[in-house]
């Protein structure tokens, strides 16, 4: 039996390797940065152009992939808010990649039906994730007139999500 001399050798360089996977995209989840230019919320909700706010660009950098199409500004009425809705298409298998961002008045976080809804902490003043009619969603109490949510389907995308939110939380005046 021949014995191998190097193996103490070879220990920190997998170790670092494992590392180095474990921090990269490919390892993890890795959460992008994003940063928005500052969101004024003085004009009231429905005034504010939430694509506008939440720009493609940094839409594309949480969901990892380019839109198919210009973001498209929307009212909803059910919640008095409005958003903005980002199509990145479908993959080989059919999957579809959307997302959208809508900012509603406090009253609407309260009333979410809690589909296996789970805290989130450092969001605002209160948040949490919900499953959706058609996406996992993040929903963020901004204060007491404020909140919104942030959605990505069909691939959920907790982690951009709450890069998203943060960014819009931070950008908020």
């Amino acid at each position: 039996m021949k014995k191998f001399s190097g193996g103490f050798r070879l220990v920190p360089a997998i170790l670092l390797t494992l590392a180095a996977l474990a921090c990269s995209p490919l390892g993890g989840a890795a959460r992008p940065k994003v940063t928005l230019a500052p969101i004024a919320l003085g004009g009231g909700l429905t005034t504010l152009d939430v694509c506008q706010a939440v720009p493609q660009a940094a839409v594309e950098a949480v969901m990892g992939r380019k839109l198919v199409a210009p973001p498209t500004r929307y009212a909803d009425p059910d919640f008095m808010g409005n958003g903005c809705k980002y199509d990145a298409g479908k993959d080989s298998s059919g999957t579809a990649y959307f997302g959208y961002v809508e900012l509603t008045p406090a009253s609407a976080y309260k009333s979410q039906p809690l589909s296996e809804s789970v805290a989130v902490s450092g969001v605002g003043q209160t948040a949490y994730f919900t499953n959706g009619a058609d996406a996992r969603q993040l929903w963020v109490k901004v204060n007491d007139q404020v909140a919104f949510e942030v959605a990505f389907g069909d691939q959920p995308n907790e982690a951009g999500a709450t890069a998203l939110a943060k960014a819009m939380v931070a950008a908020m005046q």
